[in-house]
């Protein structure tokens, strides 16, 4: 019987989690199909290491991140490629991950938008700029502390 609460005391003290959400993505592709997916971020403290998830994947890093980017990539204005989220090109997507609502879409009267897609995120909207955009998700060993909106502008109202 020691033994077994000095083994569980050993797990409780060697991986536990420093953060974790559990959020989800609706995605909107290209062709037409909708699909919603469980998305999560998550860091655990295990055996001197962490480990890192993000949506389906993980890795083993040596200390907590400060930052995970989400890059959004605008091919030829008509699509968008996440690929964090998925291997196929969207038409839009809704991420609720902790506190945060993060859309994509088209938006017809956004006709000075690059393929009139916008990125809504809090009470801001944001229009592709030249290269890659990336929503950066600010990290401490606690969670999330802010999320930013990179390589997108904000249209002159």
């Amino acid at each position: 019987m020691k033994c077994l609460v000095l083994a569980l005391l050993f797990v409780s003290f060697c991986s536990h989690a420093t953060f974790n959400y559990e959020g989800e993505v609706k995605l909107h592709f290209t062709n037409g199909e909708q699909r919603t997916e469980k998305f999560s971020l998550a860091l655990i403290r295990e055996a001197g290491s962490y480990l890192f998830y993000v949506g389906a994947q993980s890795a083993r890093v040596p200390a907590p991140p400060q930052k995970y980017a989400l890059s959004l990539i605008l091919q030829h204005d008509r699509e968008v490629w996440v690929t964090d989220f998925t291997d196929q090109p969207l038409q839009a997507f809704t991420l609720h991950i902790a506190d945060y609502k993060i859309v994509l879409k088209q938006d017809p009267q956004a006709t000075t938008a690059r393929g009139k897609f916008i990125l809504q995120f809090e009470d801001e909207t944001y229009f592709f700029s030249r290269g890659p955009a990336q929503i950066n998700f600010k990290l401490e060993p606690s969670g999330i502390v802010d999320v930013e909106i990179r390589g997108m502008f904000k249209p002159r109202r």
